[in-house]
Order: structure tokens, then C-alpha cells, then sequence
């Protein structure tokens, strides 16, 4: 059994290569335009573009793990039924649970990977690209507009805006909180806020404070306020957005948020999809079994037709399901998950009829 182990994991993971570095080429399409247009047009230098393009492929690199153990799996299974090994397996007494066993645990080992690489690289890839993107926008005409921006001072105050209007210099629903001595932060809420380089001109909010086991101690609204901040909005070196974070930042930030009233399920989701996003491998692994051996025998054609099909249907549904939990009309943790679990399943009962009929 161990040699049908090493045997199933080599047919699969040649094909699981290939669609790693194929589906990358295909993701980085878009990307080599406009790195081809910075080049060309605006000046930027090749090592910068370069560089740009390196800390890009992480995140690249997690979207398309899922594909490719979709695609390794149908493309192996697809070989063996055209090739009547299935069937010199199954007529050997060997079930269809016992092959699918490797091409399982598989699938559960790029999950893990998957998951680390999108908690330890990926946050700290995307913090780099988007300051390499920042310098090179900031050369160029500021944005009217940015929204959902986070970022830290010097002086241990953190901030999130839900809307900034750098041409009028205006922020709407403004949260500052303040890290102290106390065991809980500091939090100020406005409705808006003009800035002018360091100074900003609070209006219409509430200072919070908590006492040592987190409950509000402490309220008092203001019609406005100053704040002297370290440096100038523009100049913020640790400006993150949710994408840049890790687990532990996320969370920290939601707490402190969710506290001073604002809606955080945007970020909830977010932080659920941290974990959902790795495990759709495995869902793949699942789902692509029974769906390969029950195709027909033309071997990798099926094998690629599975992988599109499919890959289409889900992420529609999973995209749809994401914006239902940042728009809030789901609870985040149900619209991170549902997609993985409902494919599971069908994957589960699919693999149990062909076990039980076949």
C-alpha cells in the first residue's frame, strides 16, 4: 500500500506543479501590462518594477494553491481511468477510499502550508509592494479619495478612518485610540476631522475610556478637538490596510474598533477568510475525487474540463458569499465558511456513492 501511496502522489503532483507555475502566469497577465507601463511610460526603474513583481507572487501563490490541487487531482485520476488502472485497482480489491487517501492527505498538507504562507509572508509581501506602489503614486497626483485607511504615529496612537478626501483634506468617522500604561487603549470617536500638516481639527465625538476588565468607565462628547499629530498624513510609513496585517494585528484592530461602535464586518470577514481561503485546498482535493471518476475515459481532457467547471462554480459562489459578510447581511464567520463546507460535503457524499456503488 505504500508503494500505491508514492505512486498516486507522483502522478498528482507533477500536474499540481504545473498548474502552480501555469495558473501563476495566468494571475501575473494583467500585472506584466501595467509593471510593462511603469517601465515604458512613467520612468519607474526595472529593479523597482522588479522588485515590485517578487513581492507580489505570495499572494499570487495561495490563490492558485487551490486550483492546482484541483488540477493535479482530476489530471491523475484522469490518467489512471483512461489508462484502466482504476479498474485494475478496484478489480484488486483496493477501494476508492484507500486511493484517495494520498491524494487527501495532499491536499491537507498544502492546506497547512497555505495557511502559514498567508499568516507569515503574504501580510509582509503586501506591506512592501503597496509602499513600493505608494512611492510611485505619490510622484503622481494624490487620489481624491482613500478609504478604510489604518495606520500608526510615532507617538503609540493608532487611527482608522472609514473615508479620506485628500483634495479637501477631510476625514469621516474618524477613530483615534491611544496606547497607555492602562491595560486597555485610550479610544476618541468623531464624526469628522480636518487636518492641516500635523494639526487635526476633531468634530462631534466621544472620548472612551475601560477599566482593568475591559468595561467603559469613562464618556465624554466634545463638539471639537485638536490633536497634534507626529507627522503628516501623507507621510505615514506604517499605513496599513487589512490585506498588510497578520491575524494578531486584525484581531487587535477589530477589538479596539468594534469598542468604539464602528461596523467591523467588513474585517471579520476578512479575518475569517484567513482561515477559510487555506482549507478550500483540501475542499478541492475532496470535491475533485469523485468528480474525476466519473468522467468519462479521455483521460487529461477531462481532467482540465473538471478543473475549469469547477473552479468557476465555486469561486462564484464563494465570491457572493463574501460580500454578503462584509456588507453585513450574513454573519462573517457563516460567509467565510459556507462555501468550503457546502462543497465538503458534496464532496463527502459524492466519494461515499462511489465507494458504496462502484
Amino acid at each position: 500500500m505504500r508503494i500505491l501511496d508514492r505512486y498516486v502522489l507522483k502522478e498528482t503532483l507533477g500536474p499540481f506543479f504545473v498548474g502552480v507555475v501555469g495558473f501563476i502566469l495566468v494571475l501575473t497577465v494583467d500585472l506584466l501590462f501595467t509593471m510593462a507601463d511603469l517601465i515604458i511610460n512613467k520612468g519607474v526603474p526595472l529593479l523597482t518594477v522588479l522588485k515590485l513583481l517578487v513581492y507580489k507572487l505570495p499572494s499570487l501563490l495561495v490563490l492558485t494553491f487551490p486550483v492546482s490541487t484541483l488540477f493535479g487531482t482530476a489530471m491523475a485520476l484522469g490518467r489512471f481511468g483512461k489508462d484502466n488502472e482504476l479498474t485494475a485497482l478496484r478489480t484488486s480489491g483496493v477501494s476508492i477510499t484507500r486511493i484517495a487517501l494520498p491524494i487527501l492527505a495532499l491536499g491537507l498538507v498544502v492546506s497547512l502550508i497555505s495557511f502559514v504562507t498567508n499568516e507569515r509572508v503574504v501580510p509582509h509581501a503586501n506591506r512592501v509592494s503597496n509602499n513600493i506602489i505608494r512611492q510611485v503614486i505619490y510622484k503622481q497626483p494624490l487620489p481624491e479619495v482613500k478609504d478604510n485607511v489604518f495606520f500608526k504615529d510615532q507617538q503609540n496612537r493608532y487611527y482608522y478612518a472609514r473615508r479620506v478626501d485628500l483634495k479637501t483634506r477631510q476625514m469621516e468617522n474618524l477613530m483615534v485610540y491611544e496606547l497607555t500604561d492602562e491595560k486597555y487603549p485610550r479610544v476618541i470617536i468623531a464624526e469628522r476631522a480636518a487636518f492641516t500638516g500635523r494639526i487635526w481639527e476633531l468634530s462631534n465625538g466621544v472620548v472612551h475610556k475601560y477599566d482593568e476588565k475591559g468595561y467603559l468607565n469613562y464618556e465624554a462628547a466634545f463638539t471639537g478637538m485638536k490633536l497634534n499629530i507626529a507627522e503628516d498624513i501623507l507621510n505615514f510609513t506604517q499605513q496599513k490596510d487589512v490585506t498588510d496585517m497578520d491575524r494578531g494585528e486584525l484581531t487587535s484592530l477589530i477589538t479596539a474598533l468594534g469598542k468604539g461602535g464602528v461596523n467591523t464586518a467588513s474585517m471579520l470577514t476578512e479575518l475569517y477568510l484567513r482561515y477559510s481561503i487555506p482549507f478550500t485546498c483540501f475542499v478541492f482535493a475532496l470535491v475533485g475525487i469523485p468528480f474525476s471518476l466519473s468522467g468519462p475515459r479521455t483521460g487529461q481532457t477531462w481532467g482540465l474540463v473538471v478543473t475549469i467547471v469547477f473552479m468557476f462554480t465555486f469561486y462564484v459562489f464563494a465570491s457572493v458569499f463574501r460580500s454578503l459578510g462584509r456588507g453585513g447581511v450574513l454573519p462573517p464567520s457563516l460567509a467565510a465558511f459556507t462555501p468550503q463546507v457546502s462543497f465538503a460535503l458534496i464532496g463527502l457524499a459524492l466519494l461515499f456513492r462511489e465507494s458504496k456503488f462502484h
